[in-house]
């Protein structure tokens, strides 16, 4: 289609669209009558040749063609209106900014709620939107990329690959624990590789096959784990622990602040769990601002476990 025949304001309407998922509160967001909504809806149909949302029991639903360019539509709105922002200082306490996060459940136990209280104290009116990544140690690029998330925080051991314009910094690096009840058996006395591969455990797992590193590890020792619980969620694994006498190979935080649970050192060589922040949009102040409060509540996460994680070191990318 010919862009210079396409009313932009069309675009505006269809990202109201493509996040409220329903024609009212999309009219409402971005000050059109339902009916003038409506008619916008129409002409995108008929300037793009498809249906684009269909309706559902609780509103709308988006077609194929409206999910591919959902993000894209969102990431040129959103740096137009960067580029159009008069003054491009960032004022917390009158903004009413949504950043779009994407966080494992580990991050989000472990920093958000210091970061939702700094949001509360000092930019009321902003607010945050989080979703999980799809994968445990890889950065959700494609979303960053076309916009659908502004920050992701995660395990992301390589940063160095990252695509031009991308950047990085490192919150914490963790080493791991053995985490189990207290009271576990294990808990006590000398727990070297046999008894460790011997066990019964739960792990973190993203991926369709139910292994992973330690798996590898022990299999180059000729030992071999019963890996009998698997889940993306670390806080659920943490639950099966404190119930059962499954361990599980976790962050050390874990084991020294979630209750019910002790930690013990791990009788393998494993890398660090390093947490880091992704990002590309360099010149969004209010982004710039939320950064600094996360970098921060890292900082202050560093008081337990000293010299076993090292938190607050910078480091960028791209």
């Amino acid at each position: 289609m010919n862009i210079e025949a396409l009313d932009l304001n069309l675009l505006v309407a269809f990202d109201a669209l493509y996040e409220e998922r329903n024609v009212s509160r999309a009219a409402r967001r971005v000050g059109l009558s339902q009916p003038a909504m409506s008619n916008a809806l129409a002409r995108l149909r008929a300037a793009l040749g498809d249906p684009l949302f269909e309706r559902t029991g609780r509103g709308i639903r988006p077609t194929a063609r409206a999910e591919r360019l959902g993000p894209a539509v969102r990431a040129g709105i959103a740096q137009l209106r960067r580029a159009l922002r008069p003054d491009p200082r960032f004022d917390p306490g009158s903004s009413n900014r949504i950043f779009r996060l994407a966080v494992s459940d580990y991050a989000e136990y472990r920093m958000l709620p210091g970061l939702v209280a700094a949001l509360a104290r000092e930019a009321p009116g902003g607010r945050l939107q989080v979703r999980r990544h799809e994968a445990l140690f890889s950065v959700p690029e494609a979303d960053l990329r076309h916009g659908a998330i502004e920050l992701a925080i995660g395990f992301f051991p390589d940063t160095r690959a990252l695509e031009e314009g991308t950047a990085a910094e490192t919150l914490c690096e963790e080493e791991n624990s053995v985490v189990m009840r207290s009271g576990h058996p294990l808990s006590k006395g000398a727990l070297t590789l046999e008894r460790y591969a011997e066990a019964s455990h739960a792990g973190v797992i993203f991926r369709t096959e139910p292994w992973g590193l330690i798996d590898q590890e022990l299999a180059a020792r000729g030992l071999r784990r019963r890996l009998q619980y698997a889940s993306p969620h670390f806080l659920v694994v943490c639950e099966v622990l404190r119930r059962t006498d499954l361990i599980a190979t976790l962050p050390s935080a874990l084991g020294r602040r979630a209750s019910g649970l002790v930690a013990r050192s791990v009788p393998l060589e494993l890398p660090t769990f390093t947490t880091r922040a992704v990002w590309r949009d360099q010149d969004d102040e209010a982004l710039a601002w939320l950064r600094g409060r996360l970098r921060l509540v890292a900082e202050g996460l560093g008081d337990a476990g000293a010299g076993r994680a090292r938190w607050g070191r910078r480091g960028r990318v791209g």
